[in-house]
């Protein structure tokens, strides 16, 4: 079964700003394990604001880069602890909490790679900015 994980990195302000890093994992799994990675893609956002509507406006965005998934992993806090339900709605998609070994896999692919790419951003781009 194909899925796709998404992890947000950057809650906290820098220069009061926000700086959002979104990355996606397409992967197939099993309950058990990741079977392939088929895409692995992020998005950076710059923004003054932490509120809700902005990271469901920017998910959005995100996961449109995306096609040919069953459903979204991500982690409960994402979305400020809303109701699966809510997000649910509002996206459009199926959101699933991760629950199974695979999944939990497939949420901390998305977790590295949006943890290291924003500190490489901080530690080497954005500081000369």
């Amino acid at each position: 079964m194909k899925v796709l994980a998404v992890d947000i990195s950057g809650r906290h302000d820098v220069d009061k700003k926000f700086i959002r890093v979104y990355a996606g994992v397409l992967v197939e799994i099993l309950a058990d394990r990741i079977v392939h990675v088929e895409k692995i893609d992020v998005m950076v956002k710059r923004e003054e604001s932490q509120k809700v509507r902005d990271i469901i406006k920017e998910f959005k965005e995100f996961i449109n880069k995306f096609e040919g998934y069953e459903y979204i992993l991500c982690e409960r806090g994402e979305f400020f602890n809303l109701p699966k339900e809510t997000v649910k709605g509002i996206l459009k998609r199926d959101i699933i909490f991760p629950k199974t070994r695979g999944e939990v896999e497939a949420i901390n692919i998305a977790h590295h790679v949006s943890y290291s790419f924003r500190k490489f951003l901080l530690e080497n781009i954005l500081k000369e900015v």
